[in-house]
């Protein structure tokens, strides 16, 4: 099965949060990498398989 990528904006709506709040998130050490960096006018991603487990830990913590 082919990974699926994430985008910041993907995100705000998955969490229902601003892009401020995922920035903030983003710098926190339990919120997964985005494994392609956004710059230059590009837009970071992250693997969806690493947010779901993400998810899963904050519901068992």
């Amino acid at each position: 099965m082919q990974e699926r990528y994430v985008s910041t904006s993907e995100l705000c709506n998955r969490y229902d949060r601003s892009r401020n709040t995922m920035l903030r998130w983003q710098k926190s050490k339990s919120f997964p990498k985005p494994v392609i960096q956004g710059g230059h006018g590009a837009e970071s991603r992250w693997r969806e398989s690493d947010l779901k487990a993400w998810e899963d830990k904050q519901v068992y913590d």
